[in-house]
C-alpha cells in the first residue's frame, strides 16, 4: 500500500475564486447579522477612541507617583475590541440560527 497513491485518490482541487464569490454573493444577511456587523464597525472605531481618551502611564515620578508622560492605552483598546467581537459574534450567531430555522421551516412547508 503506497501512501502517495492514497493521497492522490483523496486529493481534491481547491475551489476557484468565481465559485467562492458566487456562493458568498447569494448569502443574504438578516437583521441580527446586519446589526452585528454595524455594531462591530462602530466598536472598532470606539476602541481606538477609548485608547486615546484613557491613556496609560508611560513613566512616573518616584516621589509622588504621578504620571510624567502618557501613552496610548493599547491594552484597553484590545480588550474593548475583544469584548465587542464576542458580543457581535453572539448576535451574528443568533441571526444565523434564525436564518437556518426559517430555511428549515420553508422546506417543511414545501414538503407538507
Amino acid at each position: 500500500m503506497n501512501m502517495f497513491e492514497e493521497i492522490e485518490k483523496e486529493k481534491e482541487d481547491l475551489p476557484k475564486l468565481k465559485t467562492i464569490t458566487k456562493e458568498v454573493s447569494h448569502y443574504q444577511f438578516n437583521g441580527y447579522q446586519k446589526f452585528a456587523i454595524v455594531v462591530f464597525l462602530v466598536c472598532f472605531c470606539f476602541g481606538i477612541i477609548l485608547g486615546n481618551l484613557f491613556p496609560a502611564c508611560g513613566s512616573s515620578s518616584n516621589f509622588y507617583g504621578t504620571c510624567t508622560t502618557t501613552e496610548f492605552n493599547f491594552s484597553l483598546m484590545l480588550f474593548f475590541w475583544f469584548i465587542s467581537f464576542l458580543v457581535c459574534l453572539f448576535f451574528f450567531a443568533i441571526g444565523h440560527i434564525i436564518s437556518l430555522l426559517t430555511a428549515i421551516e420553508e422546506t417543511l412547508r414545501k414538503s407538507a
